[in-house]
């Protein structure tokens, strides 16, 4: 029986070589359709590391943002200071006008 075989296989050995190489050339073929090249691959994680450390950069820094809610309360807060600097500068005007007043009426020389 084996020895059958052995003569089969040295009576094939060209035909079963050829059969053999050109499967394992489409096998090759093949794979490299379906799998990445490692070069490729190491670039691909490379993004992906990059990627990586860009997101966690903004993450850190929106950590640090204030919310919209925030925002809205300083909104608020701005809009009361300046309304009370504009009262103040009203008020600073007066006082202006009235010393201009009491200037000018002491240099006249009134009472």
């Amino acid at each position: 029986m084996i020895e059958s075989l052995f003569e089969y296989f040295g009576k094939y050995w060209g035909f079963i070589g050829s059969v053999i190489s050109v499967f394992c050339a489409l096998l090759m073929a093949w794979f490299s359709t379906r799998f990445t090249p490692r070069i490729e691959h190491e670039k691909v994680i490379q993004k992906v590391a990059e990627i990586d450390k860009r997101l966690s950069e903004t993450e850190m820094q929106l950590e640090y943002m204030p919310t919209r809610d925030e925002l809205h309360a300083l909104d608020k807060t701005l809009t009361g200071l300046g309304e009370r600097f504009g009262a103040m500068e009203q008020g600073i005007r007066r006082l202006e006008t009235k010393t201009d007043m009491l200037l000018e009426n002491e240099l006249k020389g009134g009472h």
